[in-house]
């Protein structure tokens, strides 16, 4: 007797598995040819999607044999833990296949019990049901089944005095079920109630009663009432948060309302639009009581807190009931709180943007002051409270010190060169130790990281060539083109030039980020082109071929194992929490390693470094003799340096503050303007590097701080961000860890660090970056399969075609940048910056004529 199971493959194509049992074989053949000889009756296929599951229904015409089963399949490998268990499957429509017999005596419950060996063996009602028509044929209805939805808005603590009652009541003698191992609703539900009754022995709560008047049906177990929240996801569809559920009881066994929380240790699947669930909360009132304290209202009240994101994250950080207990205390605390100050005063995050009506000389920046002052204090001790946070600051500060020292090498390198020793390694250290420390203590937006850039060493080599074909001082050119710079800036600041960038959207931010990362990629490129060049021949005595292959494989190494543990994150190993301490590491851990490789592992093959051979620290650069052309000459040379540092700025404060970061504390871009200004001013006279808000280092800064959870949408899995610890606590001690490297770790044993590596940090940053840019995602969507495109709001929202166009205009704009960029004429690379300020109008006035509005607001929105 064969029987066929069909399903479908990854790339949709329908596939039918020829079992045989008399021989114990097994075939896999196209459904097509199957149907067409094995049965008369034609197939009926119906296919729908419904969260992770790709759900299709499959019988025969005719027949009343049907047997449906469902099948369940990770859609992608973040997706490991919340599919370890997929319970009470039968609450879904059936999925991926029917089982039909070639023979008419086929025996259905014993295929059934076959299938429930690929799917873990799990029992569902559906092999009963099966059975039965087996045995008796078809069923008649036998009860009418009745739903109800509601809308309900969430709880206002300030407002409702009866919700705070609530949860002090619960507070006073919290009843926690803390990471059970139960996976299905009885065995959760009845531990519920029986650790009520532990807790409370007064109540002589009869199990079995109280399980009736949860479920509408005793053979599966569906839940009469429950509550969940509702939200948005980025297609702009209503769904609801698959991740709690508050269970809703009256019964004439209680006198007055009881809570149980109950977190469990696996995520459990209760059926369509809670397939994740963490947490359960069970309402138990009593059948009369009055509206403001029924079941309801209660389980509104508990239901609100459960669906703020935060306080589910911290939550699941807790490692007994106490902690449980405690952290819960203090989220409510906060959200309390929130609620209050929000009602007292409505902080618009954006009105720094030119939302004011009335305009005044300086109004912005006094206004950005004031809205930070309040949070200076919480900006140092922020994160300082918990094991957890210590652990999430220490390993960012370690993330920074390693991101910001290295390319600091890097550039200082490039620095030497360009300027025959002037500016060296030590300064450029020295001047990101010090201007860092002043951000970190002055800055509005502290988590934005300030460093010097490749532009701004175009800049320095125009100025170096400019003085030395004029035989003029390069100290007091310089120092005059940075003053010139900082004056600039000042004004703007002052002014409220930053309100600009409101017209600056997402598109140009992405634009800009893709191109910073292309840059590092090509510096990477270019060095080892050099190096090969230079070294890879055998006709004289500078030719070292090995030097050339090392120096590839240490830059490649250092790319390879940054990623790899990178991406340690997703993997199936350890706990989330480890896999994620982990992933923190992989910058230094990989610098490290190839470090050691490239310097005792192969310390007979002669690698380059760096060289140290001006031992001063921080002294005054005298100036010489000035002169009317020197004086105007560097305005203008600062005008455009200064355009450079308003627009990269801004920019990198622009992304740091966009909505999906979820910051609290508002921007400040007035008051970062101003204070890049000044410290400008003072690297500028001591001769050190200028520098600016910096991307990539910043968004990944935020991300380093940030505290992600998972969620899964049609099978489609993405991180959103719950909570950035904002402190400035990781800029201000990376810094001092900065200058303690300038002063004592140099030259060795920072000398120790072959240049390759350095640039394999860059690449390494360059392709973290691409992350979190749509840009990046969509541009591979031209690879992609269609089936295979993620369900983001713009698939649904804009036709393919018009996807694909807007993203060949963004790489239009891109190509301009790049070409600007790396040609090989200095006094044109200094009108990148005028280029790129050109992208803002260009996207205002331009794009809109080529793309309907409409599907720019779904493809460039925040």
């Amino acid at each position: 007797m064969n029987r066929i199971l069909f399903c479908h493959d990854r790339s949709n194509q329908r596939l039918a598995l020829d079992i045989d049992e008399e021989h114990g074989t097994d075939n896999v053949t196209d459904a097509e040819n199957v149907e067409s000889t094995t049965f008369s009756n034609p197939l009926v296929e119906d296919c729908i999607s419904i969260g992770q599951l790709e759900v299709c229904s499959t019988q025969e015409r005719g027949s009343d044999q049907v047997f449906q089963e469902e099948i369940s399949h990770k859609t992608d490998r973040k997706s490991r833990e919340t599919n370890e268990k997929l319970n009470h499957i039968n609450h879904y429509p059936s999925t991926c296949a029917a089982v039909l017999s070639a023979n008419s005596d086929v025996n259905i419950s014993e295929t059934a019990a076959e299938i429930s060996g690929e799917i873990g063996e799990e029992k569902s009602r559906t092999y009963n049901v099966a059975k039965q028509v087996e045995q008796d044929g078809p069923l008649e209805c036998h009860s009418l089944s009745y739903t109800s939805r509601k809308l309900l808005p969430l709880k206002h603590y300030h407002n409702e005095a009866r919700a705070m009652k609530d949860i002090q009541k619960f507070l006073s003698n919290p009843i926690i079920l803390f990471r059970i191992e139960t996976s299905t609703v009885h065995d959760i539900v009845a531990e519920m109630i029986t650790k009520l009754s532990s807790e409370k022995p007064h109540l002589k709560l009869k199990t079995e009663n109280i399980i009736a008047s949860l479920v509408e049906d005793r053979s599966d177990y569906k839940l009469m009432e429950i509550m969940q929240g509702m939200k948005t996801n980025d297609r702009g569809e209503c769904q609801t948060e698959p991740s709690f559920v508050t269970i809703l009881c009256s019964s004439n066994e209680v006198t007055e309302n009881h809570v149980v929380m109950c977190l469990v240790d696996n995520p459990v699947n209760l059926g369509h639009g809670a397939e994740e669930i963490h947490f359960i909360a069970l309402v138990l009132s009593p059948l009369k009581e009055k509206k403001i304290k029924c079941a309801l209202e209660v389980a509104r009240t508990y239901s609100t807190l459960l669906a703020d994101v935060k306080l589910r994250h911290q939550l699941k950080g807790a490692t007994n009931p106490t902690e449980f207990a405690h952290i819960f205390e203090l989220e409510v605390h906060r959200i309390y709180t929130e609620e209050r100050a929000s009602e007292e005063k409505s902080i618009d995050h954006h009105q720094d943007l030119g939302d004011n009506k009335k305009w005044c000389f300086g109004y912005d920046l006094l206004n950005d002051i004031r809205r930070r002052a309040p949070h200076y204090l919480s900006d140092f001790t922020e994160g300082m409270k918990t094991c957890a946070g210590i652990q999430k600051i220490t390993s960012t500060i370690i993330f920074l010190f390693f991101s910001l020292i290295i390319p600091c090498i890097a550039f200082g390198v490039l620095f030497s060169s360009l300027t025959h020793g002037i500016i060296d390694v030590r300064k450029v250290i020295l001047s990101q130790a010090l201007s860092g420390l002043l951000f970190s203590i002055f800055g509005g937006q502290h988590l934005l990281v300030i460093r010097t850039t490749i532009p701004l060493t175009i800049f320095t080599k125009v100025i170096y060539s400019i003085s030395d074909e004029n035989e003029m001082d390069f100290h007091t050119f310089y120092a005059l083109s940075g003053l010139w710079t900082s004056l600039f800036l000042a004004v703007s600041s002052l002014t409220g030039l930053s309100n600009l960038m409101r017209y600056c959207s997402r598109s140009t931010e992405e634009i800009f980020a893709l191109f910073v990362s292309i840059a590092f990629t090509v510096d990477a490129i270019k060095f080892i082109a050099d190096e090969f060049d230079y070294h890879f021949c055998f006709d004289s005595e500078e030719c070292s071929a090995a030097k050339s292959l090392l120096s590839l494989l240490l830059l490649l190494g250092t790319v390879l194992i940054g990623c790899e543990i990178y991406n340690f994150r997703y993997s199936p190993y350890l706990t989330a929490a480890k896999r994620s301490l982990v992933a923190d590491y992989a910058l230094p851990v990989a610098v490290l390693l190839m470090a050691f490789t490239g310097s005792w592992v192969f310390r007979k093959v002669e690698m380059g470094t760096f060289h140290d051979d001006n031992p001063t620290n921080f002294v005054f650069e005298e100036w010489g003799e000035l002169t009317t052309g020197m004086i105007f000459g560097s305005m203008g040379i600062g005008f455009m340096q200064g355009l450079l540092i308003f627009m990269d700025q801004n920019i990198a404060a622009s992304v740091i503050n966009s909505p999906s970061y979820r910051l609290k504390k508002g921007p400040a871009y007035h008051l970062d303007i101003m204070v890049v200004a000044i410290i400008n001013a003072i690297m500028s006279v001591f001769g050190l590097p200028l520098v600016h808000g910096a991307l990539p280092h910043s968004p990944l800064h935020v991300r380093a701080l940030a505290d992600v959870e998972e969620q899964c949408d049609h099978g489609h899995v993405s991180e959103i961000i719950v909570d950035v610890k904002e402190t400035r606590v990781t800029t201000f001690v990376c810094h001092i860890l900065i200058w303690i490297s300038a002063l004592f770790l140099i030259p060795k044993p920072l000398n120790y660090i072959p240049i390759p590596v350095l640039y394999g940090l860059f690449v390494f940053l360059a392709i973290v970056a691409l992350d979190d840019l749509e840009l990046w995602e969509r541009l591979l969507l031209v690879f992609t399969e269609q089936n295979s495109y993620p369900p983001t709001h713009y698939i649904r929202k804009v036709p393919q075609k018009m996807v694909h166009y807007f993203t060949l205009v963004q790489l239009i704009q891109l190509a301009v940048l790049c070409a600007v960029s790396f040609s090989g004429y200095p006094y044109l690379k200094m009108l990148f910056p005028a280029f790129l300020a050109l992208m803002i109008p260009i996207r205002l006035k331009l794009v809109p004529k080529l793309i309907r509005e409409q599907y720019l607001e779904a493809l460039d929105g925040q």
